[in-house]
């Protein structure tokens, strides 16, 4: 009956996400479909339950019991690394995860809308209230989904796989010093994650791999405004069907996802699922940690502390203690600590144990989310239509997977650009266009998720609701404005702030506008026209006092409908020993902790040109294989070299 309890959680989530009466027709035929869809269907409910003797069983340690290693966090890198450390038959691993089991219907990729609702399986963060973005956005401030469930985010993220650029790891190896984060050493770790399996494009094996746990894959079913979008770009000069995961990132090109046959394939799908039945793997699973035990006179971690089912445990490692929660919740656990600024935990009464710039360096791609394009073919996904009982998209998923479910959330091609150098050769894209054949004129529910304002979604779709159109988001890729995170309390049930000081640098906004600009321009090339692509020309509430299509006019709109896809990182830089912003070494070692370390988002010293989910992925790789050497054993064949 676990889909029932899934079903009821996001109904409630919808219910009381907004009293609009104008979002109730999509929140029932929703409802209706979800209940057919779930437990109509004697396959699918076969299915389900198939999934679920998959999931790792949960346990509960004894108070005080002791592990080799302690694994904060089942998410991206979590997930990962548990997994890869667990491949060492002699050492006790223990994966603390603050969630519970996924579930196969979170694993419908158009569902990824809806799982934003879910409290149950999201964090659901959100930046502090500012006046200088996030405007059109409930009380003016962006949502941040963090995936709180075995497999983290990349159980309710949109499953887009993009590595990012060689540029991006090679910087980071200037910064470290370390061939380990250089480009050719983080190839290593990407080819090591992947199956890849994308027929739109032509796999160079110098870069693709075909026998890793994570397949990567294009969407089982395109749409004709795909396939246009992805010929505009070639209308504007630029390479398309390019594999931007391998030698070139510039261009234009169909989606690459971590999917498998029409689902989404999560790390605890790819990584944890196949582990089942090791012995030395152990996973607590609604365990919510709230420190890390650090001994103060010897400044070394011996364990953790967390809660589950209203109690309170420790566990204790005999070796390393590793953060995975993720660019929010590590930092704050290492605040919570007694690692942070020093300032700011004297504040809050905690004991500084070591002063570092932890929750600095927050970083994360921003786009502008008033995009909006209608055609006049019914070739998008409306949600009133998608929902009807005579629509054959929920049959052809659940006979073969295919169709509009299958879409990841309706995002199906996107292209990399350089708006200030916009042409091949220039291969440091610094705006993504992201293209999705859906868009909030379909229904209430694609803007739910990013928070949009009730009375600024009336103003600015109009009468333009159930529509067929398109979207596109040009996300800005190399943002210069910084960010920070800090602790809203000495409570870890308190969810810590985020000041994410979008556009605070002027560079993003004259990036981001010249990328809006170059949306509207594939827009109107001869792929898209074909279609009727007309731009919904609403004026955005609150600019009305600007001359529309002016510098003034798209800063404006920026401010207004910021939306953020959730690509948090950095907070626990990583870095030279001598570089006083950096948390952790290149060993990912917590400087002045001993056998404590962080590997996740958290230590990335530059955003990447990505979508994090993949990068995570390739941390926990990476990361896995440094551990295994630092404890004397082959990355490749497991086995100890040496004696520790």
């Amino acid at each position: 009956m676990a889909q029932w309890s899934l079903l009821s959680t996001l109904v409630i989530g919808l219910i009381l996400s907004t009293p609009a009466i104008g979002f109730l027709p999509d929140l029932v035929q929703s409802f209706l479909n979800l209940v057919r869809f779930s437990a109509g269907n004697q396959k699918w409910s076969r299915e389900f339950q198939q999934y679920q003797e998959r999931e790792l069983p949960d346990e509960t340690p004894v108070n005080r019991q002791e592990y080799d290693f302690i694994v904060v966090g089942a998410g991206s890198a979590g997930a990962t690394i548990a997994s890869r450390m667990s491949e060492l038959k002699n050492e006790q691993i223990l994966l603390l995860e603050a969630g519970g089991h996924e579930t196969l219907t979170m694993d419908v990729p158009l569902l990824a809308l809806l799982m934003q609702f879910n409290k149950d399986i999201n964090w659901d963060y959100r930046t502090d209230p500012s006046i200088k973005y996030c405007r059109g956005i409930e009380n003016n401030q962006c949502r941040v989904a963090m995936g709180r469930v075995m497999g983290g985010t990349s159980t309710l993220n949109f499953m887009i796989a993009v590595r990012g650029n060689k540029r991006d790891y090679d910087e980071w190896y200037e910064l470290t010093g370390d061939e380990n984060w250089s480009w050719a050493g983080m190839l290593r770790s990407f080819k090591k994650l992947e199956s890849f399996d994308a027929y739109t494009v032509e796999a160079d094996p110098e870069y693709r791999n075909v026998g890793g746990p994570v397949r990567i894959a294009n969407p089982v079913s395109l749409s004709p405004l795909a396939e246009a979008f992805v010929q505009a770009g070639a209308e504007l000069g630029l390479p398309t069907n390019v594999d931007y995961n391998g030698p070139k990132q510039t261009g234009f090109a169909y989606l690459q996802t971590n999917q498998a046959n029409g689902e989404r394939l999560s790390s605890n799908r790819a990584y944890l699922h196949p582990a089942k039945g090791r012995p030395n793997l152990h996973v607590s699973m609604n365990s919510r940690v709230t420190r890390v035990l650090i001994d103060p006179t010897t400044m070394t971690a011996r364990g953790v502390e967390f809660t589950k089912n209203g109690r309170r445990h420790q566990v204790l490692a005999r070796k390393e203690v590793i953060l995975s929660a993720g660019a929010i919740a590590s930092p704050q656990l290492l605040m919570l600590s007694g690692v942070g600024p020093a300032e700011h935990l004297r504040h809050l009464g905690i004991q500084v144990l070591r002063d570092a710039p932890v929750g600095e360096n927050l970083k994360d791609h921003v786009a502008y989310g008033g995009l909006y394009f209608l055609v006049n073919e019914s070739l998008s996904v409306v949600l009133p239509e998608l929902f009807l009982p005579t629509n054959p998209n929920v049959a052809d998923y659940l006979s073969d997977r295919s169709g509009q479910l299958s879409t990841a959330g309706g995002v199906e091609a996107l292209g990399f650009v350089n708006v200030d150098d916009p042409t091949p050769d220039n291969e440091t894209p610094n705006v993504e266009l992201l293209f999705a054949a859906l868009s909030p004129l379909s229904g209430h529910l694609v803007s739910k998720p990013f928070g949009i304002k009730e009375r600024h979604l009336r103003r600015f779709a109009g009468d333009k609701f159930y529509r067929h159109a398109w979207l596109t988001f040009p996300l800005l890729m190399k943002p210069k404005s910084v960010g920070r995170l800090t602790l809203r309390s000495r409570d870890p049930l308190a969810k810590p702030r985020i000041f994410a000081n979008y556009f605070d640098d002027p560079d993003d906004v004259r990036v981001a506008i010249e990328g809006i600009r170059l949306a509207i321009r594939v827009s109107r090339t001869r792929a898209m026209r074909r279609y009727g692509s007309e731009l919904h020309n609403a004026t955005v509430p609150g600019c009305e006092d600007h001359e529309p299509d002016s510098d003034g006019y798209w800063e404006c709109a920026l401010r207004t409908f910021t939306i953020t896809f959730w690509h948090h990182c950095g907070t626990a830089k990583m870095g030279r020993e001598n570089d006083t912003s950096a948390v952790v070494n290149t060993r990912l070692q917590v400087k002045g902790i001993k056998r404590l370390r962080v590997a996740d988002l958290s230590i990335m010293p530059n955003i990447v040109t990505a979508h994090t989910n993949i990068p995570a992925m390739a941390i926990g790789e990476k990361f896995a294989d440094i551990l295994k050497a630092d404890y004397g054993y082959d990355d490749q064949t497991n086995l100890r070299l040496n004696s520790f």
